[in-house]
């Protein structure tokens, strides 16, 4: 497929750019504390938000949300969902968490339940390019993981899929200052951040690069696979026009 280039101004931008949220029936898959689940939600979509944390999927629950958003905890290769009867499968920032053997059966699953035509499966993650990841990746870095899940998405099968597309775009990200910069990473408790790392001259010589004014900006860049499924034309021999 060819890379395609547009600008959103935010993730839910993208999304409901990219996806007919109205009137359709969404499974958020790690859905986290459930934002972007209401967001859908807000747009018009019936939402179910699946989170495998057990205090988290707890707090979802409590939240009072009703109507079009239904929480649960359970597990991507478990949904709690008939085959072939969703619209849409979200998977924001979600494939490239989770292990890397678990990764096939994640993506078997969403495939299961997305209805046989216009079922759209959307793969959002940070993408490895650009200055800002390069930035980051010295203390924290996640290229390998999101490495193993665009192979992941290549293992998928193909052939259930009409239409495939990959998107990049990029968002700014602005810091009042370098503790403002630290400061949200250090909030993510992520054990993979090396302090130490994050701390020295080489990552505050590259945010120092990004200083606009007063305030430091980045631009930090994003992609999405987006895969809709039904019937693919066959290919006609060299020399045959297509079937109709």
């Amino acid at each position: 497929m060819t890379p395609e280039h547009i600008k959103f101004g935010s993730d839910i931008e993208a999304l409901e750019r990219l996806v007919p949220l109205n009137g359709r029936r969404v499974v958020h898959v790690g859905c986290g504390d459930g934002a972007l689940s209401l967001a859908l939600a807000k747009r018009g979509a019936t939402v179910l938000g699946v989170e495998v944390d057990t205090e988290q999927a707890r707090v979802n629950r409590a939240s009072g949300a009703a109507g079009r958003l239904t929480f649960v905890e359970g597990f991507a290769q478990n949904l709690p969902q008939n085959d072939g009867t969703v619209d849409c499968v979200v998977m924001a920032d979600f494939l490239s968490r989770v292990e890397a053997y678990d990764m096939d059966d994640c993506l078997t699953e969403a495939c299961r339940v997305l209805k046989e035509i216009d079922g759209l499966l959307y793969v959002s993650d940070y993408d490895t390019s650009g200055s800002y990841d390069d930035m980051v990746r010295m203390f924290y870095d996640q290229s390998a993981e999101r490495a193993w899940a665009l192979d992941a998405l290549l293992r998928m099968p193909q052939d259930i899929f009409a239409t495939a597309r990959e998107i990049h775009y990029g968002l700014k990200r602005q810091f009042g200052d370098f503790d403002a910069f630290a400061g949200k990473f250090m909030a993510a408790g992520d054990s993979d951040i090396i302090v130490e790392n994050m701390n020295s001259e080489y990552v505050r010589a590259l945010f120092e690069q990004g200083r606009k004014g007063n305030a430091f900006e980045f631009e930090q860049a994003r992609r999405v696979n987006l895969y809709r499924t039904g019937i693919v034309a066959p290919v006609a021999p060299v020399g045959q026009p297509a079937a109709s």
